[in-house]
Protein backbone atom coordinates (compact mmCIF):
# COMPACT_ATOMS: atom_id res chain seq x y z
CA UNK A 1 0.00 0.00 0.00
CA UNK A 2 0.64 3.41 -0.45
CA UNK A 3 0.35 6.88 -0.06
CA UNK A 4 -2.54 8.56 -2.32
CA UNK A 5 -0.43 11.95 -2.39
CA UNK A 6 3.08 11.63 -1.65
CA UNK A 7 3.14 7.45 -3.22
CA UNK A 8 5.56 6.68 -0.47
CA UNK A 9 4.71 2.92 1.14
CA UNK A 10 3.00 2.76 4.12
CA UNK A 11 3.55 0.35 6.64
CA UNK A 12 1.12 -2.12 9.14
CA UNK A 13 2.93 0.09 11.82
CA UNK A 14 1.90 3.34 10.81
CA UNK A 15 -1.24 2.27 10.72
CA UNK A 16 -1.52 0.91 13.73
CA UNK A 17 0.22 4.00 15.95
CA UNK A 18 -1.74 6.41 13.76
CA UNK A 19 1.12 8.05 11.03
CA UNK A 20 -1.32 6.81 8.75
CA UNK A 21 -5.19 6.14 7.72
CA UNK A 22 -7.06 4.73 5.55
CA UNK A 23 -10.08 7.03 4.42
CA UNK A 24 -12.07 6.84 1.16
CA UNK A 25 -10.51 3.75 -0.14
CA UNK A 26 -7.07 5.28 0.04
CA UNK A 27 -3.89 4.88 2.03
CA UNK A 28 -2.95 8.40 3.40
CA UNK A 29 -0.30 9.79 5.76
CA UNK A 30 -1.78 11.92 8.68
CA UNK A 31 0.42 14.85 7.00
CA UNK A 32 -0.33 14.54 3.37
CA UNK A 33 -3.77 14.02 3.71
CA UNK A 34 -3.84 17.47 6.07
CA UNK A 35 -1.27 18.77 3.50
CA UNK A 36 -3.72 18.01 0.28
CA UNK A 37 -6.94 18.98 2.25
CA UNK A 38 -5.53 21.64 4.45
CA UNK A 39 -7.18 19.67 7.63
CA UNK A 40 -6.33 17.81 10.08
CA UNK A 41 -7.47 14.18 11.00
CA UNK A 42 -9.36 14.12 14.25
CA UNK A 43 -8.94 10.98 15.78
CA UNK A 44 -12.32 8.57 16.71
Amino acid sequence: MHCALCNEPIEDVELTYGDAVFVDEEYWHVECYAEYYGLALEEV
